[in-house]
């Protein structure tokens, strides 16, 4: 069976909870998602009869693990290891599916009848901020998916930003030629389809749906949209179909996004025409809380992580690269990576392989060895603090491009781009001594208490650590 929402949430069990009060989407799913701990679900919602919603599905390593059938310690190496070794998966096309449950097309698509929420004080508006958007190149015919904001303007109406990326191009396409352009948002999929939708590097021929389905070992079945040209999940929760059309912007913004702040990306915006509206009989709205440490981080990371892995680990022919971690409350502008150098510069050309990957978002990358817990930022700190020479080890890299959103940057550029910004970069090597300096490399070697290795305390010590 196709893998879907529903299943995953099932899966959580006891681990999802379950909010049984009455609760309005609109102005009060924003707070209660931001502060859940882990998955939740909304089963009232107040102006919505019959629908549910959820979120925060994937903020950590074990809900990333069981989204991706890995364990925790596997997430970034299982993932690396599939994005590259297993795709294209297969897909096919359907005649029904269950996203086709309901269909409103024309005037009775109204997207204010969907429980969108207002993400944060201060916002423009209601925003979607976890449909899948998808796109085709009208000159090779292949897909590509995003996960991108959207303010509801109206019952068939969306102003949107995206970064300059595939899906720009594609509109971009269009409007060279004066035509809009079919475009459509899949809300509520698996959240495995959720993480291979945020990759940002090449993928010549196939799309990140098809990505997703070799990660998870399936075949992607799809369905015809209804009004437009494009082929959409089957098994999504609700198929938002519509056109966008050439040359047309409209002020789009503020918008709180994952950085914790509204500024960074207001302006005119392309405008998205609603034409259709597919989805499930009791359809499960889908949201991405676009606050600080929910969602909305993990869900790009992620795929960032398993990239910068297995780019990191080819430098120098094989660098012994143990995990790459890029912690929520970085807000993805922060890499941590655990590896053992081997020679003198192996750490720094990391750190600047990290620096000049296809992703915008790393500005700072920060390199320690494997006796470091790079999930533990007192540990990270503790390893610049005692391992750091700041004249040796710190490498700031002036006027390079910085991700779009980071408003600690000037933005130099407001044409059809939108947004481009430019600003530093930094490196910190807080590895020890290589492996080929073995008499300095010793000298860093972390005291142990007494008493840690003797077998006679492992119970007690065991309980101590799962106290704090």
């Amino acid at each position: 069976m196709a893998l879907n929402l529903r299943d995953f949430l099932a899966a959580l069990g006891d681990d999802l909870i379950r909010v049984d009060e009455e609760i309005d989407p609109i102005t009060q799913a924003g707070a209660l998602c931001s502060a859940a701990p882990r998955p939740i679900m909304l089963s009232r919602l107040k102006g919505f009869p019959g629908w549910s919603l959820c979120d925060i599905l994937v903020k950590d390593r074990a809900r990333q693990a069981k989204a991706l059938g890995t364990s925790p310690r596997h997430v970034v190496r299982e993932l690396s290891d599939r994005m590259f070794t297993r795709v294209p998966g297969g897909s096919k096309l359907v005649p029904d599916g269950p996203c086709k449950d309901v269909k409103l097309l024309g005037a009775d698509a109204d997207i204010t009848k969907l429980p969108i929420p207002i993400h944060s004080e201060g916002d423009a508006g209601r925003y979607l901020g976890s449909g899948v958007t998808i796109t085709r190149d009208p000159d090779t015919g292949v897909r590509n998916e995003a996960i991108i904001r959207a303010l509801v303007r109206g019952p068939r109406k969306m102003g949107f930003w995206m970064a300059a990326r595939h899906n720009w191009a594609h509109l971009m396409k269009y409007q060279e030629r004066g035509l809009p352009a079919p475009m459509a948002f899949a809300i509520g999929l698996h959240p495995g389809y959720e993480i291979l939708a945020n990759f940002s590097g090449r993928h010549e021929g196939y799309d990140e749906l098809e990505m997703g389905a070799g990660v998870l070992g399936e075949t992607l079945e799809l369905v015809k949209c209804e009004t437009i040209d494009l082929e959409v999940p089957a098994q999504a929760e609700i198929v938002i179909e519509g056109v966008v059309p050439p040359g047309v912007r409209e002020p789009e913004g503020p918008f709180g996004e994952f950085t914790g702040y509204s500024k960074g990306a207001e302006g005119p915006a392309p405008v998205f025409e609603v034409t259709g509206i597919t989805r499930r009989r009791d359809a499960i709205y889908r949201h991405m809380q676009a606050t600080v440490f929910t969602d909305h981080q993990p869900l790009v990371s992620v795929p960032m992580e398993a990239s910068l892995y297995r780019r990191l680990s080819e430098i120098h022919g094989r660098t012994e690269i143990h995990d790459v971690y890029i912690p929520p409350w970085v807000t993805m502008f922060t890499v941590f990576v655990q590896m053992t150098p081997r020679w003198d510069g192996q750490a720094r050309d990391v750190l600047l392989g990290v620096l000049s990957s296809p992703y915008l978002h790393p500005k700072i990358a920060i390199a320690v060895d494997e006796d470091v817990n790079i999930y533990d930022p007192r540990e990270v700190f503790w390893a610049i603090s005692t391992r750091v020479n700041p004249e040796r080890d710190v490498i700031t890299i002036p006027h390079e491009r910085i991700h779009p959103l980071d408003i600690s940057a000037p933005n130099v550029d407001r044409s059809e781009v939108t947004v481009m910004r430019v600003g530093g970069k930094m490196a910190i090597d807080a590895t020890k001594p290589p492996l080929w300096r073995k008499k300095e490399r010793d000298e860093f070697t972390r005291i142990k208490p007494k008493g840690a290795d003797d077998p006679a305390l492992q119970a007690l010590l065991a309980r101590l650590a799962a106290m704090s």
